[in-house]
């Protein structure tokens, strides 16, 4: 695991960035959390581990919906980027009802004392409270990442303290929670994520890998996390498999330490998925499989659903390099390759372990690839713009976690996807070289993390930032308080 017994405080600020020739003061930002020495604790953004203090930092006076017009940020010519909401903890999505009622889910990725998941309600005159969640499935463990408003509901996947995931939904003025998709067997690295509904009111949702490229290694610090708690958990095929030598050999799609099966039978759920439920259903079903990580979901400007897909990471038993991410478009009955073959589509520089002659099998469809990204980018979410184009909310980067040997960065920004496949920066903090977290250049209100892009009700384009976590210096630490939501208005 990941170990570390220094958490920044105000004075020390949050270290020296990577490519950097000296570390940058504290952002005013960070500098006036007031941050002190406490309870050490594990954060699992985007699944890795850090540290945070958590003290004072559910106190909801320090929230903000005051606007402030920002220079930090870069925008296209004409427009201007505003800060519309401050001082969020930790938080993954953000809606609308349909009376523009804004709706953002704090994630609480973070195992913190006091702290849960939480939806934050903020109402057009600023005022910010929170959705009340009761009821016996209510959530009651630490983690929550999709957000979405349909039909007078508000509908967010969440951890139950089992490690399993559900998709719930509560009415958005509060109440008890209704389920809507329980026991989703998610315990090992990634999560149920972004949830979208088309036009017919089917809701489609994503299902995460339990490993970084199908094998569970007590050498893996995100594997780490979980694997003392769920010592079973281990990646689930959709459809009886079979196994190459080196597959059975290494335990893949087994648990930790068990080795030599030939064969694993499909699951009731599987990881690695997407899966819709139809209006009025209860039963999930399976579109597709073979995805890594499969976190945002959005539809094209003709109507077809398209996922942005995480990539796997230089670590643990089957370390794969130079792995970007991916938009993908999502073709019902397909398999996409995944552990032996890339976010790219293309075949993993790793031995394969799976046989897929004897698993009925044909190697992935390049031609489903709509754009890639850098290595490591961390696309966490996605929506279509007004103009046709797709607008990626790029996390950013986890080095060294991620790949220790790469000096470069990847993310921290929105990029926009043309209908050529074409990708380029959209939205980005100010500076010359790799777009990097604000508070890596000292910027008071710049992109820290960038979580989620979303239209809102009056057509303009919103990003939601998870907040400072830093990971340079190896000792990764992570900031309370420090989430916020963006528009980009006309000038």
């Amino acid at each position: 695991m990941i170990n570390t017994h220094v958490i920044p405080s105000e004075s020390e600020g949050p270290g020296r960035a990577v490519g950097t020739s000296k570390a940058p003061r504290p952002p005013r930002s960070l500098a006036t959390l007031g941050m002190t020495l406490g309870a050490l604790v594990f954060l699992n953004a985007c699944s890795y581990l850090g540290q945070i203090a958590w003290q004072a930092a559910d106190q909801a006076g320090r929230y903000s919906a005051k606007r402030v017009a920002v220079d930090d940020i870069q925008v296209p010519d004409g427009y201007r980027a505003v800060r519309v909401v401050n001082g969020l903890n930790f938080p993954s999505a953000f809606t609308w009802d349909d009376g523009g009622t804004l709706y953002i889910l704090e994630s609480h990725t973070v195992p913190v004392p006091m702290l849960k998941p939480k939806i934050v309600r903020v109402a057009k005159n600023g005022h910010i409270d929170r959705v009340q969640l009761t009821g016996a499935d209510a959530p009651n463990g630490d983690t929550a990442i999709g957000l979405t408003f349909h039909d007078g509901w508000l509908y967010f996947s969440h951890e139950m303290k089992d490690g399993t995931f559900n998709v719930d939904r509560v009415r958005p003025g509060g109440g008890v929670v209704e389920v809507v998709v329980r026991g989703v067997p998610v315990t090992g690295d990634h999560d149920v994520n972004h949830l979208v509904f088309d036009k017919d009111g089917t809701m489609y949702f994503g299902v995460g890998s339990a490993t970084n490229s199908g094998v569970v290694s007590a050498d893996d610090p995100v594997n780490q996390k979980w694997l003392k708690q769920h010592p079973d958990a281990h990646d689930i095929p959709c459809k009886r498999i079979a196994l190459t030598n080196n597959g059975g050999s290494i335990g893949a799609y087994q648990p930790f330490q068990h080795t030599g099966a030939t064969t694993i039978d499909a699951g009731a759920m599987c990881t690695s998925a997407i899966y819709k439920l139809r209006a009025g259903s209860t039963t999930p079903e399976l579109v597709a499989w073979g995805f890594r990580n499969p976190v945002a979901l959005a539809f094209d400007r003709d109507g077809n659903l398209v996922t942005g897909m995480q990539g796997a990471d230089m670590r643990s038993t089957r370390p794969i390099k130079d792995d970007p991410d991916s938009v993908l478009r999502v073709r019902d009955g397909a398999w996409y390759g995944w552990p032996d073959y890339n976010a790219a589509l293309k075949p993993m520089p790793q031995p394969p372990v799976l046989d897929l002659n004897a698993s009925n099998l044909a190697a992935p469809d390049a031609s489903l690839v709509v754009a890639l990204t850098k290595p490591h980018a961390a696309i966490s979410g996605m929506t279509l713009a007004p103009d046709g184009s797709l607008l990626l909310a790029e996390m950013g980067d986890f080095k060294p976690m991620t790949d220790p040997n790469k000096s470069d960065h990847a993310g921290f920004q929105v990029e926009r996807v043309d209908a050529s496949g074409a990708i380029a920066p959209y939205l980005r903090n100010r500076n010359t070289g790799d777009a990097l977290p604000a508070s890596t250049l000292d910027l008071r209100n710049g992109f820290e993390r960038p979580v989620d892009v979303r239209v809102g009700p009056d057509g303009q384009i919103y990003v939601l930032d998870f907040g400072a976590f830093v990971t340079a210096s190896g000792k990764p630490k992570a900031f309370p308080k420090t989430g916020k939501l963006f528009v980009v208005e006309k000038r």
